[in-house]
């Protein structure tokens, strides 16, 4: 099924050029029609928005960086829901790799989960461009890594990360080499693995970032220990038609994208780089974050 949406969608641009084709042979005779041409005119822009949001703009890798005050200092790259498989390569990675290198003063990344969509490929190969990093990155599982859905490949991918060199954190922590700064990586929520019990582990004076692929695992939170929630899931709502895209967020909690204030602390929530259902972005890019903690 969805080989079928990913190469049956190519099937747009010879039914567009056969519509061009048949409307410049009797445009002499339906320029007379006001109303055929104003449907026209819609279905035209709305075919352009088609092929947009289709081919080009989720092949698009943004950069956008954010200064957030957690009381510490640090600068960190953050990119989620890669989606592998069905509608991305390691080709994709690669490119999101490569421009991640390209950013000065990095002292990790943080992937919040979401690494696979169905996928059919070797997963060693898939990941393996992670393995070119410059930076040490820390991972926790999504959703759809964790059979919620999608196929049962939880132990497979956590070796094919390991072997790129992905530090994966399953309700485990870890500090950044060089700085104070500790990483607090639960599991998914919707798999029901995220221990925030572990939370207590720290003090309010440590400098924590606790990794969690959904935000609303920041709902159960019982104290303000973490400085910050990084997040994933939501994909800004990938489709961003007004008022509509709210409603296909798949979370309980009023997150969309960006950085959100909650009772226990920041969270900040990342739109991805990847898709699922439509192999389509319309209006939210794919983005790596970078952000930088004062």
């Amino acid at each position: 099924m969805h080989s079928l949406i990913l190469y049956g969608s190519y099937l747009a641009f010879p039914f567009l050029a056969l519509l061009i084709y048949l409307n410049i042979k009797f445009w002499g005779t339906w320029l007379k029609k006001k109303l055929y041409l104003t449907g026209l005119i819609i279905f035209y822009l709305l075919s352009l928005l088609f092929i947009y949001a289709r081919f080009i703009e989720r092949q698009l890798i943004t950069v956008q960086t954010t200064q957030i005050e957690v009381g510490f200092d640090g600068r960190i790259a953050v990119i989620s829901d890669i989606h592998l498989g069905a509608y991305k390569d390691e080709a994709f990675l690669a490119r999101v790799v490569k421009k991640i290198n390209e950013q000065e003063g990095l002292q990790a990344l943080l992937i919040p989960g979401d690494f696979t969509y169905y996928p059919h490929q070797d997963l060693d190969e898939l990941f393996a461009p992670l393995a070119d990093l410059n930076i040490p990155s820390y991972a926790v599982l999504g959703n759809h890594d964790s059979e919620q859905p999608g196929p049962p490949l939880q132990e497979e991918l956590e070796l094919a990360l390991e072997k790129a060199g992905v530090i994966f954190l399953h309700n485990e922590s870890a500090a950044i080499p060089g700085t104070q700064i500790k990483i607090l990586g639960l599991g998914d929520n919707w798999a029901n693995e995220d221990d925030i019990e572990l939370i207590n582990d720290f003090e309010t004076s440590d400098q924590l970032i606790v990794l969690t692929h959904n935000p609303d695992t920041t709902l159960n939170y019982r104290n303000s220990i973490p400085d910050i929630t990084l997040a994933g899931h939501t994909h800004g709502g990938q489709i961003r038609i007004p008022w509509l895209y709210k409603k296909t967020i798949p979370c309980i909690g009023d997150f969309n994208q960006g950085l959100h204030s909650t009772p226990t602390g920041p969270v900040f929530v990342t739109s991805g780089v990847g898709e699922v259902g439509l192999p389509m972005r319309l209006g939210i890019p794919p983005v790596i974050e970078i952000l930088e903690f004062k």
